[in-house]
């Protein structure tokens, strides 16, 4: 077992090398989740397959995924409620469909404009787009046979092609709320935000706990200006919690970074309240009357009791 601070308190979280009750084995490339009333659903690349999880016992079954020739992408994935599950694959460039009873591909669609995310909203597809150039709309929703704008969220400028793709990586989180938590991976001086998208297209931003502390640029390295907070977001009711990305100055990807250790639970007109964590987590699979269940960067899953 290993220990958990939250909020003062100290809990413990188990730490067996498998999800408990399923198969040998931790989560090897992660691709994705969904979440429904009864049931969390993982993408592992490295098979592929999804994995369902009993929400209460944490038991797991596996479906191996098949049909498709094209690498698929860890940028997410939906369940849309029509009997199929949807990802993206070839560097974002198709959309493709598996059958959640069989696994097999029944759909794979070439997308006008290639995604660097895929998540869902009011049960239909919502595709966020590679973006450039400033002012174009970062969330696209399935139309018909199409994808139209969903909401005001827009592409931000930036000098240079390279800079302007890392202040435009935007990532969504998953849960169990009407709306959906969307952030800018790369932030700004000015800090971490998380923006909640609602079904009809609304947008809040909402100010959110960070531990990165912004680089010294030097004004010659593309991006070098940018820290960046946010990992993983969860929406549960009127509350969510947020993964931290960043601790420190160094990036996630430069030697010794230290990365989700924190989740930090906010609510409004309430001050946050943090944990603590002993190991690097990756994704917030749950968080509800028994807590929080995470998936770990060393591929096994764990529940933390709620604070």
């Amino acid at each position: 077992m290993r220990g958990l601070a939250l909020a003062g308190v100290f809990v413990t979280v188990a730490t067996h090398p498998s999800i408990a009750g399923g198969p040998d084995g931790p989560v090897g490339d992660f691709g994705g989740r969904s979440i429904d009333a009864d049931e969390i659903r993982i993408a592992d690349l490295s098979v592929p397959e999804i994995r369902t999880i009993d929400r209460v016992t944490l038991r797991s079954t596996a479906r191996r995924l098949h049909g498709l020739d094209a690498p698929l992408d860890p940028y997410g994935m939906v369940v849309t409620g029509d009997g199929t599950i949807g990802m993206l694959a070839g560097k974002g460039r198709f959309l493709v469909r598996f059958s959640k009873a069989t696994g097999g591909l029944v759909e794979k669609r070439l997308l006008a404009d290639p995604g660097q995310g895929i998540t869902s909203l009011g049960g239909r597809v919502v595709v966020v787009p590679v973006r450039v150039r400033p002012g174009e709309p970062m969330l696209l929703r399935e139309a018909g046979t199409e994808f139209a704008r969903f909401s005001s969220l827009a592409s931000r400028a930036a000098a240079g092609v390279t800079a302007a793709l890392l202040r435009n990586l935007f990532r969504c989180g998953s849960g169990t709320g009407d709306s959906i938590p969307c952030w800018f991976s790369a932030d700004g001086a000015a800090g971490a935000e998380v923006f909640l998208v609602t079904p009809d297209g609304g947008v809040r931003p909402v100010p959110v706990p960070s531990f990165a502390i912004p680089p010294q640029s030097d004004g010659r390295t593309p991006g070098d200006a940018f820290s960046y907070s946010v990992r993983d977001v969860f929406l549960a009711g009127d509350n969510f919690w947020v993964l931290s990305n960043q601790e420190g100055n160094r990036s996630p990807l430069d030697a010794g970074a230290r990365r989700g250790r924190h989740v930090a639970l906010v609510r409004e007109g309430r001050p946050p309240r943090v944990a603590d964590l002993d190991r690097e987590a990756r994704a917030i699979l749950d968080a509800g009357p028994q807590g929080l269940v995470l998936l770990f960067a060393d591929g096994t899953i764990a529940r933390a009791p709620a604070p």
